[in-house]
């Protein structure tokens, strides 16, 4: 994950190191709220005003030497709130679905 950098967009894309499975479990970890799975790799975080939508699609494997990481594209799409509900949101979940890393 990326932590945020300037003021967080109501739509953006990331590129994650992850299975959708990965995703999702440390998603549901780290929410400070209920996650709910709209459809298939559609998940959906609501916190006061402000609406997350987050959609998942499997991008293959990147390879490393003999290291093979299964990467995503992530969409996030914010829907009411201000720009200060969306970093508070944000924010933390970056932080918890840290990864591993040197």
């Amino acid at each position: 994950m990326a932590f945020v950098n300037g003021p967080v967009a109501e739509c953006f894309e990331r590129e994650v190191t992850a299975s959708p499975a990965e995703f999702e479990r440390d998603l549901r970890k780290a929410s400070p709220c209920a996650v709910e799975t709209v459809a298939p790799h559609h998940f959906r975080l609501c916190v006061g005003p402000t609406r997350l939508d987050i959609h998942v699609v499997p991008r293959g494997v990147r390879r490393l030497g003999i290291l093979q990481l299964q990467t995503l594209s992530v969409r996030y799409e914010f829907f009411g709130g201000t720009e200060s509900d969306r970093r508070a949101l944000l924010v933390p979940l970056d932080r918890a679905m840290q990864r591993g890393g040197g």
